[in-house]
């Protein structure tokens, strides 16, 4: 006996009923068990006597659940038979070896009700009998999904035979294969209303033997905003569906497509497992840590207790460190940071890596211990470009302490070695402030000459420059920077000049989160002459105190892409290019094209602070830019390009670059002065000192000792 039920999905008038025989013993031609309701359509309807057909019933579709039970379409009835016609038990001994028990069934039913006193053969396996060649082919074209080569078959097998008669069964059958593939195939061509059309005409393609149609029709509903309607089909699919996969594949597809409060009702109907353990567990723990990191974003909301709590036990019961390494950075978030150093800690003892160093690191540099931060880094420091950046943070705030403490040799070391490395400018002048107040003035000088040649506008290290070089009694240098930097610094301007100040000012504390890549230190002498030090372009201070909205290290993959580009942009005023690369490839990943063009220029600017011109120059191409921001990415590649080529001993193709550079901007003095050295290296000393002489008398300090080494040399070369 079977029980009809029907399931209305109120938007559509879909009919959609449950079907359960009472009793089954056989296993459906998907070789499940009792697998619970079967959604069909009506009641089964048998064909009146007197149905003239050759072949019966068709086998089951791959896409569409059993059609015995779907409204009956017209058939040909003709007059009944003088005798009894002979059974055409092919389409039932097909079935049989098919496996289709539950087709095998219904045609063994009908055939029965058509030929009254009819038996069925007791071996329907038996190699005896011989098969219609041409009913086996349609039914082997049905069953690979060939139903345009079925239509053809068909055709073929009816000109052949004018008395042959298709199957009631097959031609609904064939219908319903033949719109199940249309479904499809909008599902695909994301034509939603097509889907949910199909679907609405042809309701016995809503079968859990044919759960993909049930899946993108939910996804259809999602799609054009019917949320409950889409909660509703996946809902059906768990309250009568039983496979554990189909399921679990279940809540996964709604997950991607509905919100966190929609997927409560379809959770509750979580089944409990063989183990005793619920189905869904996984994938509770999932939403658990994609909620953990949205909420690690800008404007992230705080996750929800339950949440926090799911993953906390996960961690410790599993010593999960991927999860202990989330948590951490969730509890650095809410500014709960000892608690998030713990959180790092475990991780560590239960995977030491670079992943677990950077987040215990960055809980240190938060808790104000940057010393403890740069021993826990340092064995990482080269694993990756975002690590490396957080060890000259830990680097540079360790220099920075007040009071001073002396650091170990071997640890100055590396992060001497560290800081050449990176080419950080900021970890630099915070070495220069370490030689000073250690009293090496000479080695100090030259530290903050090196940060002003990697980034020309870093005031504090100008100033640093200013003092250092006081303190070594130079005045010429003093009242160059005073020159140069004076109006657009006070403390520069006024330095030295304050009433009463005997001696030079103190100088104010740096930040001491500020400093980006990582690499090691040592003392560098720069050679005579002296490299070019590019003076500053904007007048842009820093000041230890001011406000920052991106202090808190945030890794750039758990941002948006809107924003890691405000994140890459503000790492870039704390001049952080090498944090600030990662935050703007993030943003390049927009779908925004204005997003994509302004993370292309942000990315070449903090390639060109980071001394890589050729990065900044692929980086420019990545993404459309304005022409205005064109010309000013040529001019600082250009300019790094040179500065590059003339460290390096590559005289001619600095000036190389500085003529590509000559094309878009005139020359500030100091690459002026970069321009004489590399003519007077190359032994062109009449316009070497031409130039010198055109700077000096600008009042450009550097330049004085370039045109008295230029005088010499030409008075040796007309000497000789």
């Amino acid at each position: 006996m079977r029980i009809i039920v029907y399931f209305i999905l109120a938007t559509l008038g879909i009919i959609i009923g449950y079907s359960a025989y009472a009793q089954q013993t056989s296993q459906s031609h998907l070789g499940s068990a009792d697998v619970g309701p079967i959604l069909i359509a009506q009641a089964p309807s048998q064909p009146a006597p007197g149905v003239t057909t050759t072949l019966e019933t068709a086998p089951a579709s791959p896409i569409s659940a059993p059609v015995a039970g779907t409204p009956p379409v017209a058939t040909t009835v003709a007059a009944p038979a003088a005798a009894s016609p002979p059974v055409d038990e092919t389409a039932l001994r097909y079935f049989a070896r098919q496996g289709d028990t539950a087709r095998m069934q219904a045609e063994l039913e009908r055939l029965r009700s058509l030929h009254p006193g009819w038996e069925p053969p007791t071996n329907l396996l038996s190699d005896e009998y011989v098969p219609d060649a041409d009913i086996v082919r349609i039914w082997d074209l049905f069953t690979a999904g060939d139903y345009a080569g079925v239509r053809a078959a068909l055709a073929t097998k009816q000109a052949a035979d004018p008395n042959f008669v298709p199957s009631d069964d097959l031609l609904k059958s064939l219908a319903l294969g033949e719109s199940a593939l249309r479904l499809r195939n909008a599902s695909d061509a994301k034509q939603y209303e097509t889907v949910i059309s199909v679907a609405a005409n042809n309701p016995e393609l809503l079968t859990c033997e044919a759960i993909d149609n049930l899946w993108r029709l939910a996804e259809a509903f999602a799609n054009t905003g019917n949320n409950q309607r889409a909660i509703d089909a996946y809902a059906y699919v768990l309250g009568n569906c039983d496979d554990p996969a189909q399921r679990y594949a279940t809540v996964q597809k709604a997950i991607e497509l509905l919100d966190r409060a929609d997927l409560q009702p379809l959770l509750a109907l979580e089944r409990a497992g063989p183990d005793g353990i619920s189905e869904f567990a996984a994938l509770r723990l999932d939403l658990a840590r994609r909620a953990v990191a949205a909420s690690l974003e800008d404007d992230g909301e705080a996750p929800l207790p339950d949440d926090i709590a799911l993953l906390e036990q996960t961690a410790r019961d599993g010593d999960n460190a991927e999860d202990m390494r989330l948590l951490g950075w969730s509890e650095l978030a809410q500014k709960r940071n000892d608690a998030g150093r713990r959180w790092f800690e475990a991780a560590m003892e239960a995977d030491p890596s670079a992943e677990s160093a950077q987040g215990l690191g960055a809980a240190l540099l938060d808790l104000g211990d940057p010393q403890a931060a740069e021993a826990a880094i340092a064995d990482y420091a080269d694993d990756n470009d975002q690590i490396n950046g957080l060890y000259l943070d830990a680097s540079a705030a360790l220099l920075a302490l007040q009071p001073r403490i002396e650091v170990e040799s071997g640890v100055l070391g590396r992060i001497v070695s560290a800081v050449m490395a990176a080419r950080r400018a900021t970890a630099a002048q915070e070495l220069g402030w370490y030689a000073y107040d250690f009293q090496q003035p000479e080695t100090a000088v030259e530290w903050f000459t090196l940060a002003l040649r990697w980034q020309s506008d870093l005031e504090p290290a100008a100033y640093g420059l200013m003092v250092a070089s006081n303190a070594l009694g130079d005045a010429a240098t003093v009242e160059s920077i005073r020159t140069q930097w004076g109006p657009n610094s006070a403390r520069i301007a006024s330095f030295g000049r304050d009433s009463g100040s005997a001696a030079p000012p103190v100088p104010q504390p740096r930040p001491v989160h500020q400093a980006s890549s990582a690499s090691v230190v040592r003392a560098v002498h720069l050679s005579q002459p002296p490299t070019a030090t590019t003076q500053a372009t904007t007048g842009s201070s820093q000041s230890s105190s001011a406000s920052r909205s991106c202090t808190k290290f945030v890794p750039a993959g758990s941002l948006s892409s809107g924003a890691a580009l405000g994140h890459g942009w503000c790492l870039m005023q704390l001049n952080r290019p090498a944090q600030a690369v990662d935050h703007f490839n993030r943003a390049l990943q927009s779908g925004s094209e204005s997003t994509r063009s302004d993370a292309a220029y942000g990315l070449s600017l903090a390639y060109v602070r980071l001394g890589l011109a050729d990065n900044a120059a692929v980086a420019a191409a990545t993404a459309p830019i304005s022409d205005r921001q064109a010309v000013e990415l040529e001019i600082a590649i250009y300019s790094e390009k040179a500065i590059s080529a003339y460290d390096i001993g590559d005289y001619r193709r600095a000036l190389d670059a500085l003529d590509e550079r000559a094309r878009y901007a005139p020359e500030r003095n100091d690459l002026l002065t970069l321009r004489a050295w590399s003519y007077y290296h190359l032994k062109r000393y009449r316009e070497s000192q031409r130039i010198f002489e055109a700077v000096a008398a600008t009042g450009y300090g550097e330049a004085v000792g370039g045109l008295q080494a230029a005088n010499a040399a030409l008075l040796a070369s007309q000497s000789n």
